[in-house]
């Protein structure tokens, strides 16, 4: 079975989180993969290079994550090509993308050695989102 481009993005995102040593169980349900039981994670991902990249959420996962947020913690992983994965809670994810009933697109730029900018349909995320984020999302809370 040949492996496809979706799976190798998925793939190294999920690596980054089984090297922090905190992954002690992956679940697929889709659109998510749950970890731990209890993280449900939505992956997207961008092939392009570099910044800019850009994400589309159709309304059947801007459904899913609303609704998954509201049985548990809900957290989206943006794939930029090879540079790194944003990682954005549910609740500041709603604060740029509230649910249309169309595509959205999110978009995150970031210059060599900064934190992600993150934006939406709705604006510009109110922090920026550090590199290392995503391999700390099962450690923390809310970060």
């Amino acid at each position: 079975m040949p492996i496809r481009k979706q799976e190798f993005y998925e793939g190294a995102a999920l690596h980054i989180l089984a090297r922090s040593g905190s992954v002690r169980s992956l679940n697929i349900y889709p659109p998510f993969i749950e970890v731990n039981g209890s993280v449900g994670v939505l992956l997207k991902y961008c092939t392009r290079g570099r910044s800019p990249w850009g994400f589309t959420f159709m309304p059947d996962e801007q459904l899913a994550l609303q609704s998954r947020a509201n049985t548990g913690r809900t957290v989206v992983g943006l794939v930029c090509g090879s540079d790194g994965v944003a990682a954005l809670e549910y609740t500041s994810y709603a604060q740029i993308a509230g649910p249309r009933v169309g595509a959205l697109r999110v978009s995150c730029f970031r210059d060599h050695g900064t934190h992600y900018e993150v934006s939406g349909p709705d604006g510009v995320l109110s922090r920026k989102v550090a590199p290392s984020a995503w391999s700390k999302i099962l450690e923390l809370e809310n970060y």
